[in-house]
């Protein structure tokens, strides 16, 4: 899969064409309706403010895609998906980490070698690996690896524009080495 291929954003059809624009009115609409102010308002909102920094370097149309064909172009549910994440981002403060990068994560945590970016693939994009076999449950507390989570998902856009002419991530790689079971128990 490439960002060239159908229901991307260089490559939309007259009908992903216009779902992309329903989905941006109606996301709009609903962050409106839920903080209980106008659509002009939603730009120093809380709400407005998450998802711009969810758009980050991306091309603003590429991050609506990523739900749209997440949720086989259901307007609806894509955009109760990205209310969803937008308020997780929110309620987690994803951003005012994500401003302090690493200063916030346990050293021992960012070192245990769990999680690194290496490489690109072929087609330029960041790989991340995430080895679960050196996981080891309650080692360090949920929060600490919910914060390396954050951050190292985050940064892979980051490292995918400074690679990339056009700045547009739309797939990420993750390779997850899982040798045993006994993790998930």
């Amino acid at each position: 899969m490439t960002h060239n291929d159908i229901g991307h954003v260089d490559n939309l059809d007259k009908t992903q064409i216009e779902t992309l624009k329903t989905c941006w009115i109606t996301l709009l609409e609903r962050i409106s309706k839920e903080s209980s102010i106008s659509i002009d308002e939603i730009v120093g909102s809380s709400q407005g403010d998450v998802l711009f920094r969810s758009i980050g370097y991306d091309n603003p149309d590429v991050l609506i895609l990523r739900w749209l064909r997440a949720r086989k172009w259901d307007v609806n549910a894509a955009v109760q998906q990205l209310i969803d994440t937008l308020n997780w981002r929110h309620e987690r403060g994803v951003d005012k980490l994500l401003a302090k990068g690493e200063n916030e994560l346990l050293i021992e945590e960012l070192m245990s070698g769990k999680a690194y970016f290496m490489g690109y693939d072929k087609m330029g994009r960041p790989i991340n690996y995430i080895h679960v076999k050196d996981h080891i449950k309650d080692q360090f507390p949920i929060e600490a690896t919910e914060k390396l989570d954050c951050v190292d998902y985050d940064y892979r856009s980051v490292l995918h524009v400074a690679a990339t002419a056009d700045g547009n991530l739309e797939i990420i790689q993750f390779l997850v080495e899982i040798s045993s079971k006994e993790h998930f128990q």
